[in-house]
């Protein structure tokens, strides 16, 4: 029988523990064990894993059907829901209903919206539609302003660059379009246009052809060089250059510019008129949808801008930009019965001071347009949000803008409409499957392995096995409980098999990892998401360090967990321990496992007080402290005396040789010779005076790390090797 996702991920896990306890030597085997309960002990390494099925959300209106929806809009929408040729499908009628929502109440209501929908939800589309329908609003009803006025009618803004750049892709399949461009060209004689505006937009500054042939430079090897070769004589570069072309331009890697070669100009062509200094080159043509460059931002002001705060921020201080502002401003003066859009996309990421900075932002850019708060609509767009009435005054106080005019938009899941726990007959038969057949590759194994399935649902099978299981889950009532379950939170995998099948909790697990198997292969057709798009949340982590009592006969410890040398093991820091004695950090030999505890003083040579955690030197007016160099307790009887010299350390102080003990003392051991440095093997010394108070060498085992350095480590895992060893298990 295949093993179960909670086995498979007890052997990552396991994995992970056995990498830490072959790295990291203890000698003594009891302080073995109480290592291994910690490592088992979830949280310390690991942690529970869940299981997260992707969100589906219900369907709205188709957009023929939404009331009062603009000509224009519903005509770009529906050119862009069908694919044409070469050309996409890039919308889906009809759309979810938040989505709807969003266009019926901002696009036809005008008003300002706060979006609460779930990753994966298509929330990217409940803001670019509506920007979309008003854009085809105004090229069609009013062409004379949209093509000859420049202004940006929409602004996205984003907290950092790399959101900006994953919006990037899908701006320019939408505004790419050629479906998009010819329908606006015929309303207003233009396309519309967008433009990235961040760090990463070539260039900053004025132009010249200096500067041009130099910036330039990157773009042309890169995506002008591929332009020529695929725009060339067919041969095998051509080839291959139009193939890498059209796969850029799939990603949304490729500028949304119909003819590339033709904008950047010939090679070795002049960048400007020797006249008039007017660029010749990199100049915007007339049916350019993605501007590239600032300057053509600044020339032409792009319809939609898509930049973050900070940006924004140097925008409206810097008198390069004015340009952009003032078109706009001209823009809104003209035509009094538009508003100016600005998307604020990860919304709750303004908090605090970053919030504060954003909100004062926006009332900034408000009065450079000079426009009241009516004409200033706003789309908050957030993942994390989830209490309506609260969204209003959070829109309100970070634009400014009257918290009763904004609209709340959540999406609602698509549930399973047949979900319900299994019987101790679907228990059975799942948890009889042959997994290990159905994971093969011999199609006849596989039907084979299914066959169960189909003849318990009464499905005849027809070869086809993505099909069968489809028509044989579709509506099986345990997968619609397990997805509808998940859709809503994360589950912990380990509750799932009681929560599916409780009267069969022996074959629970089983059942539970055979359906995931089925129901994640189960599909309509080979372009179909299976029934069961889901993932496991599975978390690990290296181990931060080890910490022990310092009382061998600490009573946290059960009789039989004593080990004579040290008393609880901690996987996180602490002073002190349960039964009242200090607590530091274990350190080990690496060669002999011999127990040590690493402390902190003031004075290596006649240590008296002792700390848990190393410090530096600090000066203060009037007096100096020293630093707190590291001191090596050795914690074992040294197998080599001349190495080490006894000493007795108050548990409850944490003091070594006091004065005035307390009831409760023990013995330790120290490095002997504290005043002379180390050597290696040549003789060569380590004059740090923070390595005098370290075993070097082990006075058990008498060894020494590589280049006469100390072999006593801590237990905190470092590198890539303990990543390596789950990777390795995981393949």
């Amino acid at each position: 029988m295949a093993a179960t996702i909670q086995e498979t991920i007890e052997q990552l896990h396991t994995s992970l523990r056995d990498y830490i306890e072959a790295t990291y030597h203890i000698g003594d085997a009891t302080l073995i064990g109480q290592r291994q309960t910690l490592l088992k002990r979830t949280g310390v390494t690991h942690q529970v894993p869940y299981l997260e099925s992707t969100p589906k959300y219900q369907l709205g209106q188709n957009f023929g059907k939404i009331e009062g929806l603009p000509p224009a809009a519903l005509a770009v929408y529906s050119a862009l829901t069908k694919a044409d040729g070469k050309q996409p499908r890039l919308l889906f009628d009809p759309p979810y209903r938040h989505q709807a929502d969003a266009i019926r109440h901002s696009l036809i209501g005008g008003r300002n919206l706060v979006i609460m929908t779930g990753t994966g939800s298509g929330k990217t589309e409940s803001f670019l539609l509506p920007i979309l329908g008003k854009f085809a609003r105004e090229a069609a009803t009013k062409p004379k302003a949209f093509g000859s006025q420049h202004g940006v009618r929409a602004l996205l803004l984003y907290p950092m660059n790399a959101l900006v750049n994953d919006q990037l892709g899908r701006l320019r399949a939408i505004f790419g379009d050629p479906r998009l461009a010819a329908m606006f060209t015929e309303w207003a004689g233009r396309p519309p246009t967008f433009a990235r505006y961040t760090s990463r937009t070539p260039y900053a500054g004025i132009r010249n052809s200096k500067r041009d042939s130099k910036k330039f430079t990157s773009f042309e090897n890169f995506y002008v060089e591929i332009e020529r070769q695929a725009s060339g004589p067919k041969s095998e570069d051509q080839q291959r250059a139009s193939k890498l072309r059209s796969e850029l331009k799939a990603r949304g890697k490729w500028p949304a510019k119909p003819d590339l070669e033709k904008w950047f100009g010939a090679k070795g062509s002049r960048w400007a008129d020797p006249k008039t200094g007017e660029p010749l080159r990199a100049v915007t043509l007339p049916e350019d949808s993605e501007l590239i460059t600032r300057h053509e931002a600044q020339d032409a002001a792009p319809d939609l801008l898509v930049t973050n705060y900070s940006m924004l921020e140097y925008m409206l201080m810097r008198p390069i930009e004015r340009t952009i502002f003032d078109q706009t401003a001209a823009w809104l003066a003209a035509n009094p019965d538009e508003k100016f859009t600005v998307v604020l996309d990860e919304a709750h990421l303004y908090r605090g001071a970053a919030g504060a900075e954003v909100g004062l932002l926006m009332r900034r850019l408000r009065a450079r347009l000079g426009i009241p708060v009516k004409r200033f609509q706003v789309i908050c767009a957030t993942a994390s949000f989830n209490e309506k009435e609260h969204a209003g005054d959070f829109g309100s106080q970070l634009t400014g803008v009257d918290a009763d005019s904004f609209v709340a938009v959540t999406g609602d899941l698509d549930l399973r409409p047949h979900a319900a726990t299994g019987s101790s007959a679907d228990a059975d038969l799942l948890a009889g499957i042959d997994l290990s057949g159905f994971y093969d590759s011999d199609v006849d194994k596989r039907r084979a392995a299914i066959a169960p399935v189909l003849h318990h649902r009464g499905i005849a099978p027809t070869g086809d096995i993505g099909r069968d299981l489809y028509t044989a889950l579709e509506s099986f009532p345990p997968l619609g409980l397990l997805v509808n379950t998940t859709m809503k939170a994360a589950r912990p995998v380990a509750s799932l098999g009681l929560e599916l099948f409780p009267d069969t909790p022996d074959q629970a697990d089983h059942a539970v990892t055979a359906l995931l198997a089925l129901g994640s292969v189960a599909r309509e057709n080979s372009e179909a998401a299976g029934l069961l798009p889901c993932r496991i949340h599975n978390f690990y982590r290296g181990l931060p360090g080890l910490w022990i009592c310092m009382d061998p006969d600490c009573n946290e410890l059960g009789t039989d967990e004593h080990s004579g040398i040290c008393g609880k093991m901690y996987s996180q820091p602490r002073e002190i321990c349960g039964c009242g004695a200090r607590v530091l950090e274990f350190y080990t030999c690496r060669n002999c496992g011999a127990a040590h505890v690493r402390a902190h003083s003031d004075d290596v040579d006649t240590p008296n007080a002792l700390w848990s955690e190393p410090g530096r030197r600090l000066k203060m007016p009037g007096m100096e402290t020293s630093p707190l160099l590291d001191l090596d307790l050795l914690l074992e009887e040294p197998r080599h005396p001349d190495l080490a010299e006894i000493a007795e350390y108050d548990l409850e102080t944490g003091r070594i040789n006091p004065l005035n003990q307390s009831p409760r003392t023990r013995t330790v051991y120290l490095r002997k010779d504290r005043v002379t440095p180390p050597a290696d093997d040549e003789g060569n010394q380590d004059n740090r005076l923070e390595v005098r108070g370290q075993f070097t060498p082990c006075a058990v085992c008498g060894d020494t790390a590589a280049f006469g350095r100390t072999s006593v480590q801590d237990h905190q895992t470092k590198g890539d090797q303990p990543f390596q060893a789950l990777v390795a298990r995981q393949i």
